[in-house]
């Protein structure tokens, strides 16, 4: 299977875990409801009013709603599983995660001033989109293969190159997302400190004790040194967004050092993705990121279809002499 397919079903079985998840007691009830009411705190009146009354229209048939966006969640991921349907499906998921972003998630924050790294910003969902986008395979031809059509195989390349997008495009993908990142970080909410504090407040409604005790220490902490604390995390989330202009082993420990600050703040700032509360309704930013990581990442030593191409390439030498006569 060759790198890029490997990713699509990644991303495809994410899809399917998510429609899972949405199945736990707690979403099957008013969790769907309860958390597009969550997501209108702060946020403009429009957003606020096109939130809530959804909310309301959702509370009516919770179970029915719940079960319907399972469905919908488990088809986009059989659809990108099976190869035959890979492409429709990765398209159709683009729609639907960003319906999610605004519903589900209430644009992750990004308008409420709060959006911060720390606690899951920007959104798991808006985060499925650009994979899918960063995944796609061109139309008519293999997801493997060059621009030429040729089968390429893993060769030297990172997977980028062999979808819609190309290498480039994920590249501006990948640094325009650090950077928004790093942009909605420095902005403050009554101060630095507030606004990470009240992040990590956020966070632990409903975790186990043991993550609330340490999102309620962490959330104390930035509280007072919050302008160190977001000085750290804007270097962090420039010094990962740089990864798309590096080359070679520059970019490999750029694209790790953004999947070690993804993993810190996965575990310490969305509380394992909020998975242990039994109401998450996906597995959070962390492993998505690391699909985009891995669109970028080239093999550290150049594939089979490398070395024999550059073999095959070559013309074979001749035993004739420059002058012999034919016949």
């Amino acid at each position: 299977m060759r790198r890029l397919a490997r990713l699509q079903v990644a991303l495809g079985l994410l899809w399917v875990v998510d429609a899972l998840l949405q199945l736990q007691p707690d979403e099957l009830g008013r969790g769907l409801s309860s958390s597009m009411v969550d997501g209108a705190m702060a946020q403009p009146a429009w957003i606020q009013s096109l939130l809530v009354d959804g909310a309301r229209a959702v509370a009516r048939e919770p179970v029915a709603t719940s079960l319907a966006v399972a469905t919908v969640q488990l088809l986009l991921g059989a659809a990108i599983l099976v190869p035959r349907t890979r492409r429709a499906g990765l398209l159709a998921s683009v729609p639907w995660a960003l319906a999610v972003w605004l519903f589900g998630e209430g644009l992750g924050g990004v308008a409420t001033g709060f959006a911060s790294a720390a606690v899951g910003a920007p959104g798991a969902a808006l985060l499925y989109a650009a994979a899918a986008l960063a995944l796609l395979p061109p139309r008519g031809r293999p997801a493997s293969s060059d621009a030429s059509g040729r089968d390429a195989g893993d060769g030297q390349w990172p997977p980028a190159r062999f979808g819609v997008l190309g290498e480039h495009g994920v590249e501006l993908l990948w640094g325009g997302l650090w950077a928004a990142l790093a942009a909605l970080q420095s902005v403050p909410v009554v101060t630095l400190g507030f606004k990470l504090s009240a992040g990590f407040q956020m966070a632990s409604l409903g975790e186990p004790a043991a993550l609330a005790s340490m999102d309620h220490l962490l959330g104390s902490a930035v509280a007072h040194h919050g302008t160190a604390a977001t000085a750290a995390l804007v270097t962090l989330e420039l010094a990962a967004g740089s990864a798309a202009l590096a080359r070679g082993a520059w970019r490999r420990r750029l694209l790790w050092l953004a999947l070690g600050t993804c993993t810190l703040l996965w575990a310490v700032g969305e509380d394992l993705g909020g998975l242990l509360t039994g109401s998450a309704s996906d597995v959070g930013t962390l492993p998505v990121y690391g699909i985009l990581a891995a669109c970028l990442l080239a093999p550290r030593r150049p594939g089979r279809w490398t070395s024999a191409s550059r073999t095959s390439t070559v013309p074979a030498p001749t035993s004739a002499p420059p002058h012999a006569s034919v016949g």
